[in-house]
């Protein structure tokens, strides 16, 4: 039987997918609750604006891809919302999208891609980035190790095409994306799809160029994504020519629309600040919070696996791959075009040299997201991010204070941008926790706990969430859309549907 009383852990973006997924297509009969131990809806998402001229400054994720299944459903998700007027889209052929740059090793080098002269301008300039196209160039001769269970990001990297684009690209590129360190963090469970395709075609560049005419979608996905198009024809071939979007103010708006769609849905219970202190599975389950008592069918869980470890003890590898901690600091200078380039922003590899404040990257938000401020024409905004696996070794109490690190923000600024001014408006936040690190041997484990949900509690119960498979907002929605659509569609009772069904068969 299918359940009729769902609870759900966690408010943040995966939570409020799977309660919105199930409250539009679950029979009315169907009860929703979703239960926050904070105080607010969203998670890491946080949308705030400061001071009288109302600046608007991201402390969590404050872009989103326009491509892919997962981006399909997010905007989806806006038309149903009535947010598609709040698009704020950034074109292709803008800097934000065509400029993106490294600092290594202790200047700005802006990365091929930026049109045809920028991109043999910097090939041409750079060392490392001639060595890295000698490497494309002889990676199809390679050869491939067939039946590889895991590796490394900096392994694979280093091993299919050199050590220095490893260090380099992929370092800056992990530390953009995990905060991590690409020397731990597993290629298949981070990068699947090169995995892949060294698996299947023996190399990263055929691969690259043969799946361009296969669609790595599933029939099922596949199926879904023909339907959501058919169905927001026009919204998204507008989006086919922007590279990144938000929304007027900022990716909480997303947030706060899904959170008064489900007040409003007489089956659906909403409610923060209510932390769970145990579950007991008898015949009903039971999930007791600091404020009361709530029984359910069905649990899907989107708190952090090291939370719900403490829950279920007896569960494996919840409490395996630890989380980093970033620290965000957003910066306002009360003039424009301070910047000596115009583009996304940049990021550092970890071997970049005189790096004292670990800095991971810096956003040029002023250029990434421009039309968010009223006086967008009066500000140069950008955002800092600093720590990650960086911070690993440090105590709670070891962290910057916000002054420390507004002070070590300004100081970056100003040394690798050469930006002397003093902020007109700034914030700083440290996300204690924050991004799930998947290690080497990721799948493997999360195949264990796949089959140990089904045997310890059956149809009982789910996950979902950053902490398995996808850390973006783009993978956490579309994970948590497709575990509700798959609870509500498995009515066989031997079918159980844990959230980690992608492993089967890996």
């Amino acid at each position: 039987m299918q359940p009729q009383n769902f609870v759900i852990l966690g408010g943040g973006i995966s939570g409020l997918t799977a309660a919105w997924y199930l409250a539009r297509n679950a029979p009315s009969s169907t009860k929703i609750t979703l239960l926050e131990a904070s105080n607010r809806f969203g998670g890491w998402i946080q949308s705030t604006r400061v001071g009288e001229e109302r600046i608007l400054f991201e402390q969590g994720p404050r872009t989103l891809r326009p491509s892919g299944l997962g981006a399909y459903i997010i905007l989806d998700m806006a038309a149903k919302l009535n947010l598609t007027g709040f698009i704020h889209a950034v074109g292709k052929y803008e800097p934000a999208a065509k400029n993106r740059y490294l600092y290594y090793p202790d200047r700005l080098i802006q990365l091929p891609g930026g049109g045809f002269l920028p991109g043999l301008k910097s090939i041409v300039q750079n060392k490392f980035i001639l060595s890295s196209l000698y490497s494309v160039i002889r990676e199809p001769f390679i050869k491939p190790l067939k039946n590889l269970d895991d590796e490394s990001i900096h392994d694979f990297i280093s091993r299919r095409f050199n050590s220095t684009l490893a260090d380099t690209l992929m370092s800056a590129l992990v530390h953009g994306i995990y905060a991590g360190d690409a020397k731990k963090l597993s290629i298949k469970s981070t990068f699947k799809q090169i995995f892949d395709m060294e698996q299947i075609y023996g190399s990263v560049i055929k691969g690259t160029i043969n799946s361009r005419k296969l669609s790595t979608l599933s029939q099922k996905d596949q199926n879904w994504l023909n339907l959501l198009c058919e169905e927001n024809k026009d919204l998204f071939a507008f989006m086919s020519t922007t590279s990144l979007y938000s929304f007027a103010n900022g990716i909480e708006q997303l947030v706060h629309a899904i959170v008064n769609d489900l007040k409003v849905r007489e089956n659906v219970t909403i409610k923060t600040s209510h932390h769970v202190k145990e579950l007991k599975f008898d015949k009903e389950i039971e999930i007791c919070t600091n404020d009361g008592t709530f029984r359910a069918d069905h649990i899907i869980s989107t708190i952090p696996s090291h939370e719900l470890a403490c829950l279920l003890p007896e569960l494996p590898y919840l409490t395996y791959n630890p989380s980093v901690t970033v620290a965000v600091v957003n910066i306002a200078y009360g003039r424009q075009n301070l910047l000596p380039v115009k583009g996304f922003g940049y990021l550092i590899p970890h071997i970049t040299p005189n790096n004292p404040y670990h800095v991971l990257g810096v956003v040029f938000d002023s250029d990434a997201m421009p039309h968010q401020d009223y006086k967008k024409d009066k500000y140069t905004k950008l955002t800092v991010m600093m720590g990650g696996h960086y911070y690993n070794d440090l105590s709670e109490n070891d962290y910057p204070n916000k002054d420390e690190l507004l002070s070590q923000a300004v100081e970056t600024i100003e040394k690798q941008l050469g930006v002397y001014s003093t902020p007109l408006q700034c914030m700083a936040k440290v996300h204690r926790k924050c991004i799930p690190q998947y290690y080497v041997g990721h799948y493997s484990r999360m195949k264990e706990l796949h089959y140990a949900i089904k045997k310890k509690y059956g149809k009982r119960l789910s996950v979902g969430g950053a902490s398995y498979f996808g850390v973006s907002i783009n993978d956490c929605v579309t994970n948590s859309a497709r575990l509700a659509l798959d609870l509500l569609m498995n009515n066989d009772e031997k079918v159980t549907v844990t959230g980690l069904e992608g492993v089967e068969g890996n």
